[in-house]
């Protein structure tokens, strides 16, 4: 009979070192620049507000595997005002957009499509990894707000950073590092794209 009851129980004592099912969040992250890189907008501060729900869908002993959605109702951009001038370019004056000054731009968006990985799901800290694609709706185009330039753009990012639960493993917080790119695939032929270097950091619930 102790046997029989070591042999129900020590699964079922292991598989409570995992998450539950689902995962109810929310984040929150922020830029204060970014780089100036070819065919990347640079010098743009962009923070986000955001919640999360995600959904175990695959675990074992080494990692978990979650699908995760986020909606994103905040995200504002700090970004040049332009107006229009004439600019040297290739030894020749053309017309062209000169900043006069900087502005907040505010507008929001959603995450459908995400993919979390966690490390070593039995330890109360887990490294782990992420990625996700959406879209973002802005009043303003960013992150440039000059003629053709687009007020509704595509979003894709990698993430990496720990994640720190309690021991009932119900709550947890994370911390990470986010590398972002915004532009709209070239649905215009002004896409001037902007990559944000992006701190983290979130607090779940899960059951």
């Amino acid at each position: 009979m102790i046997a029989v009851t070591a042999i129900v129980v020590t699964p079922l004592v292991h598989a409570q070192q995992f998450p539950p099912d689902n995962e109810f969040g929310v984040w929150g992250a922020y830029s204060a620049n970014s780089p100036d890189v070819w065919g990347s907008q640079g010098h743009i501060q962009f923070g986000v507000a955001a919640l999360r729900y995600g959904r175990l869908v695959a675990a074992s002993p080494r990692y978990t595997v979650e699908y995760t959605a986020d909606v994103e109702p905040v995200e504002m951009a700090r970004a040049n005002i332009y107006t229009s001038c004439k600019i040297l370019l290739h030894g020749k004056v053309q017309p062209g957009f000169c900043a006069i000054g900087r502005q907040w731009i505010y507008g929001g968006g959603v995450s459908p499509f995400g993919w979390k990985f966690n490390l070593h799901p039995a330890h109360q800290w887990q490294p782990f990894g992420a990625l996700s694609a959406g879209f973002v709706l802005s009043e303003h185009a960013i992150p440039d707000d000059i003629p053709k330039a687009t007020r509704f753009n595509f979003t894709f990012d990698f993430q990496v950073g720990v994640e720190r639960f309690n021991r009932k493993r119900t709550r947890a917080w994370t911390f990470s590092y986010k590398l972002q790119h915004i532009s709209n695939a070239f649905r215009s032929s002004v896409n001037p794209g902007v990559d944000l270097n992006m701190l983290a950091v979130g607090y779940s619930f899960f059951k």
